[in-house]
């Protein structure tokens, strides 16, 4: 069995979390990716250091960011690590990067410098707010680019209350299967016509396209979303929250009219189906608050675990609003395949990509420890016809690092 990318080299140039999350999609389908990275290592290798996130003496946002790869330290600010990249672009399908613009210049590492190296490479490119515009080279995160300049933060803010924080990394793993996608589609543009591209994408354009719904709205002239409290939700049977007498909350999520019956029976109140204030979409809209109170009454009576036990008896679509730690032991998503464990671990999971892709004598590659800095400089090099005694020179150089 062999991943379906098996044979496909990719250079990496890249730092934090969304452009080394597509190459992670890449590696998980069978590509040898190549890491390059600083000679004190990619800055996200130490996320779970950074004040604010959760505390723990394992790495854990290097095992999303960099599993599966080879790493090769290169400093290149110097010509001699920058010849060496050149050698190694030589080698490979892909080259991908989330570089500024102006360190791509600096660094010799544009577009047109790789496809002078290699013309048939497929050129991936990540950046905050796209090619071109008065923002293009403004540093770019995900909190930014992707959430707070695409509207969804505001969006998001209830009604009277303040802006919230999306998980951390939230924009960038979209926004990762997004240039995952591209460069499939550069590769398979090379497939069928022999030549080399430049595909791309942003967080800021990433942001947009997931506040589509809202943004089409604005586009066709509609008014913004009304801000809504959680219990002044206009449609208690579709996209309400209710809190548990345990204060846990559900989402009600029952599009089908015809399912209403079995939502009013799942929580005890069958009577309601005889109420003319409940008895057809338009009378539910306009008797809403009413049907909110009759609602979270009844679902306030019960714990949790009671309440979601009813509503899927009777076959109602919901979901109880879970926390992270019950989510890595959700039945469901460990039945998918979702936490694979790490190979070279004593049980270590890690969170498998999204992409999944059937076919005979095919399979994602399983995850493998991410490398320590400069693993595989030795062997990389050496493989393109540097000596030891060279290697050694130019790690003495500060040209090059190997492992600590």
């Amino acid at each position: 069995m062999k991943g379906i990318l098996d044979g496909i080299r990719v250079i990496e140039v890249a730092s934090m979390a969304a452009a080394p999350s597509a190459t992670v999609i890449l590696a998980d389908h069978g590509a040898e990716v190549i890491k390059i990275e600083p000679l004190t290592g990619d800055l996200w290798r130490y996320g779970h250091k950074v004040h604010g996130m959760p505390p723990s003496d394992i790495p854990y946002t290097t095992y999303i960011q960099n599993r599966t790869k080879k790493s090769v330290a290169l400093n290149l600010k110097k010509p001699e690590a920058q010849e060496a990249l050149n050698k190694l672009v030589a080698t490979a399908d892909v080259f991908l990067t989330n570089s500024p613009r102006k360190v791509q210049e600096m660094l010799k590492h544009t577009y047109e410098d790789i496809k002078a190296i290699n013309p048939k490479i497929v050129f991936a490119w990540i950046n905050g707010f796209g090619q071109v515009g008065p923002d293009k080279d403004a540093p770019g995160f995900d909190m930014g680019a992707f959430y707070a300049r695409s509207g969804m933060m505001e969006e998001m803010r209830p009604k009277g209350g303040d802006p919230i924080l999306m998980p951390v990394g939230g924009g960038d793993m979209g926004t990762a299967t997004c240039l995952f996608s591209a460069v499939m589609a550069g590769l398979f543009h090379r497939e069928r016509s022999g030549q080399g591209s430049m595909v791309s994408t942003s967080l800021m354009q990433n942001g947009v396209w997931a506040n589509s719904s809202l943004m089409q709205a604005a586009l066709a002239g509609a008014p913004p979303m009304q801000k809504f409290r959680r219990t002044e939700w206009p449609n208690p049977v579709t996209g309400a929250l209710y809190k548990t007498r345990d204060d846990r909350y559900i989402i009600i999520l029952e599009l089908n009219p015809s399912n209403i019956g079995n939502l009013f029976d799942a929580l005890g109140l069958s009577h309601l189906m005889e109420d003319e204030r409940f008895a057809t979409p338009q009378m539910r809209a306009k008797n809403n608050q009413a049907l909110f109170d009759e609602m979270q009454r009844a679902i306030g009576e019960h714990d949790v675990t009671a309440i979601k036990a009813r509503l899927s008896s009777f076959g109602v679509n919901f979901s109880v609003a879970q926390t992270t730690h019950e989510c890595v032991a959700d039945e469901q998503m460990v039945a998918n395949g979702c936490f694979p464990e790490v190979e070279g671990t004593e049980g270590l999971r890690t969170i498998d990509s999204p992409i999944q892709i059937q076919a005979e004598g095919i399979s994602k590659v399983k995850p493998k420890n991410p490398p320590a800095v400069g693993e595989h400089t030795l062997s990389e090099l050496t493989a393109l016809g540097y000596s030891e005694a060279d290697i050694q020179a130019l790690a003495e150089a500060q040209v090059l690092g190997l492992p600590r």
